[in-house]
């Protein structure tokens, strides 16, 4: 990870020191679609969320339950020569968890509730880029590659009842990180020659490494808390992305 801000620092600085018309940033905002087992509730593929819950064969695969939500970026760009530059990107995606499913899958039912917290990905990735087009409307081809980071879901189960019958478990894990990927593409149209219109499509692949997880269960006056430290698992992560936004060219 040092490597990656130590590049990405570099490059932000070559270009702030010899760039001007050369230098373009964006800022965008769009839909985050997941992909592969991070999207995936399919309970005999993995183990959800990387603690363990739900009906599993696997303990080492992750699967992510997660749903459509809420991706950002901002980028820096620096052409090299007319076509060819390079690129630091800083990407988020907050996704929340289909919890509805997994309660479905567990025969969660009323007056039991579960309840879950949201995913955070970030993305920080640097690579090279294709710049193609004239001076109004260019078309941009990325490779990006770096790192990739997701928290683990908290997961409350609460058995609806009141008093001494009263009982919820909870479980957590840590967060987890691994190499990642971008291949990506995108539409500048520059409305003027200081700034423009954005249009991206995205698609970030990364295998993302867990290890332990904690499990708190309190039952009437009775409060058990099991830590794993040693449990390791992974969860294969796909992000498709669609953004909009405005590009500064400085």
């Amino acid at each position: 990870m040092k490597k990656i801000i130590l590049l990405g620092i570099t490059l932000v600085s070559v270009i702030t020191l010899n760039a001007q018309s050369k230098l373009t940033v964006g800022v965008s905002v769009g839909a985050a679609l997941p992909m592969g087992a991070y999207g995936s509730t399919d309970t005999a593929g993995g183990k959800t969320a990387v603690a363990l819950r739900g009906n599993s064969k696997d303990s080492t695969e992750a699967n992510g339950y997660a749903k459509t939500g809420f991706h950002f970026d901002v980028t820096a760009g620096y052409l090299f020569s007319d076509n060819i530059g390079g690129m630091v990107y800083i990407g988020g995606n907050m996704n929340s968890f289909d919890i509805s499913t997994l309660e479905t899958q567990n025969k969660v039912t009323s007056p039991a509730t579960a309840s879950s917290t949201n995913y955070y990905v970030g993305q920080y990735l640097v690579g090279p880029y294709l710049s193609l087009g004239g001076s109004k409307l260019k078309i941009d081809i990325r490779v990006l590659v770096g790192l990739v980071t997701c928290n683990t879901t908290t997961i409350t189960y609460n058995n609806g009842a009141s008093g001494a019958f009263a009982g919820s478990s909870t479980s957590s894990g840590n967060g987890g990180s691994g190499f990642g990927y971008q291949v990506g593409a995108g539409i500048k149209y520059n409305f003027t020659d200081k700034m423009g219109l954005l249009v991206n499509v995205g698609y970030t692949g990364s295998s993302v490494a867990y290890t332990g997880y904690t499990q708190v269960s309190d039952f009437g006056n009775n409060s058990q808390t099991y830590t794993n430290t040693t449990l390791k698992s992974t969860m294969a992560l796909s992000i498709l992305t669609t953004t909009v936004g405005i590009a500064f060219n400085l």
